[in-house]
């Protein structure tokens, strides 16, 4: 696939924008590059080097090359932030793709795929248990796809969203059994596998017969709205909305007053991938007597979490201080709440708030919606 985008590699100035910190805004472009030992291939403009390199078989690939590889999270802040408009996170995608189908992936990502494979879930079986309870699929007028990571590791959302499309009176049923949608495996380049996770989750889909599938998650939203029919060869043929995109009508004038600071974090899919940035913050506007402030990074500047592009699985250490530090920013402007609408987020703020010490609580959007409606 890089072969491809070889024009575009070519137009890298070298500038060394994507590294700089402290612009109005933004305190770091390279979300992960300060917790590095500070390699020019730590950062976009020396990954773009070794892109070119790899390419053009000029360069060996070794397992410190690949650490360099896998240590970005795909947030697309350097693309966001290139004077010359550089694609960089369609090279950097494009780059991992042509390395995981030569082979070189990281153990830890290989055996995500695997757990995928053989347990529809990125992180394995179930403690013991062969997959979830689940109720006999019917056809519904929307069905909820949690996602690995929050039917996993956010279950509390899940039971938020229930919760609410029930108060709302909505036809609903929630995709409860594992299935994973192929983004873990897609953003790490292996597209194959991606494709069979994403073939088995909508044979489990169509059983429920819906209408709209809405999730909480943005990087489900991404692969089912536009990743399956544009680069897999998908097509469903249902409505994908968001959460932050379904909600609003319904719970427009139902909510009560939640007093309450909270700040928005965007993440990254649902930012700089896809645009989304005023939905979220529309809907909560909604809620009465909530303040909303924004954190110093915001939106298109918006810091990274630290978990994406499977950094998370591999890296924990570099994504718990890149956590940290946007903890730190939502305290800055003393917001109590700091929400999200992305699982991968969720999870690595709650397990990084400890660490940075401060008194901040963690909340999926819906949780705060769901609190808010009567």
């Amino acid at each position: 696939m890089l072969e491809k985008l070889m024009q575009q590699l070519y137009q890298c100035s070298r500038c060394g924008f994507c590294r700089v910190w402290e612009w109005e805004g933004v305190e770091s472009v390279c979300p992960t590059y300060p917790f590095t030992p500070g390699w020019e291939s730590q950062y976009a403009r020396g990954r773009v080097r070794l892109a070119r390199a790899t390419a053009e078989g000029e360069m060996e690939i070794t397992p410190a090359m690949l650490e360099h590889v896998y240590q970005c999270t795909l947030c697309r802040n350097c693309e966001a932030h290139c004077p010359v408009g550089v694609p960089l996170g369609e090279i950097f995608h494009a780059w991992r793709v042509d390395l995981a189908a030569a082979g070189h992936n990281l153990p830890v990502h290989r055996q995500i795929a695997e757990n995928v494979a053989e347990h529809r879930s990125l992180y394995g079986p179930r403690g013991g248990r062969k997959g979830a309870e689940v109720s006999e699929p019917r056809k519904v007028s929307v069905l909820y796809f949690p996602g690995c990571t929050t039917i996993r590791k956010a279950r509390k959302v899940t039971k938020a969203t229930a919760d609410l499309l029930g108060k709302l009176g909505v036809d609903f049923a929630v995709l409860e059994e594992d299935a994973c949608c192929g983004y873990p495996l897609y953003e790490t380049g292996m597209v194959e596998q991606a494709k069979e996770a994403a073939q088995q989750s909508m044979e489990r889909i169509k059983r429920y017969d819906p209408d709209i599938i809405v999730t909480t998650c943005p990087s489900c939203y991404r692969v089912f709205r536009y990743i399956y029919p544009e680069e897999l060869g998908i097509e469903h043929g249902i409505e994908v909305l968001h959460m932050s995109q379904y909600l609003p009508e319904l719970v427009k004038g139902k909510l009560s007053g939640l007093p309450v600071r909270v700040t928005w974090h965007d993440p990254c899919v649902l930012g700089r991938h896809l645009g989304m940035y005023e939905e979220p913050r529309e809907l909560l506007r909604l809620v009465p007597e909530l303040e909303l402030v924004e954190m110093y990074s915001n939106r298109e500047n918006a810091q990274c979490c630290g978990a994406g592009g499977g950094v998370m699985a591999a890296f924990d250490a570099i994504s718990s201080e890149v956590a940290q530090r946007r903890l730190k920013q939502a305290a800055d402007c003393e917001a109590a709440v700091i929400s999200t609408s992305c699982p991968a987020c969720l999870v690595n703020f709650q397990r990084a708030v400890s660490k940075a010490g401060l008194d901040l609580e963690v909340k999926d959007l819906v949780e705060i919606i769901n609190e808010a409606l009567e």
